[in-house]
């Protein structure tokens, strides 16, 4: 196979999982983040309302906040964590392509090496991207 397909093939796949994330993240906003927003502001505007003296405010407002706060860091957990199983595959991927390679291999063993890299990062980016509805049904469920 072409050098320059695989490499194509390997960029392709990896806006694909990239696409595919963004449209998690756009969802989670929407579905997820936007109404505990609305809500953190609705209670802090009461808070504004209703608390007696300084502290009072400060207690309510951290209260309201509180929800939001923790939804946006279990979010962030969960994408984190994604990522670094994603980046395991791949790191994995360059392990197993250069298990074989010595410094005195030669530039033929190189390129299969590479070539193996880049197919199993392919496969790495197709599996993870499956893996996103998933992802976006653990996050909603948090």
């Amino acid at each position: 196979m072409d050098r320059r397909m695989t490499e194509q093939q390997f960029a392709d796949a990896v806006q694909a999982l990239q696409r595919a994330v963004n449209t998690v993240q756009d969802a989670v906003d929407n579905q997820l983040l936007r109404p505990a927003q609305k809500q953190t502001f609705l209670c802090s505007a009461k808070c504004c309302d209703t608390a007696k003296g300084r502290d009072a405010l400060q207690q309510c407002l951290a209260s309201c906040a509180s929800p939001l706060m923790e939804k946006e860091q279990k979010m962030k957990v969960a994408f984190e964590e994604f990522q670094l199983r994603h980046s395991r595959c791949i790191q994995r991927c360059q392990d197993v392509a250069v298990e074989g390679l010595s410094p005195s291999s030669s530039a033929r063993d190189q390129d299969r090496a590479g070539e193996k890299l880049r197919k199993c990062a392919i496969d790495c980016c197709t599996s993870y991207q499956k893996q996103i509805p998933q992802l976006q049904k653990n996050i909603m469920q948090s």
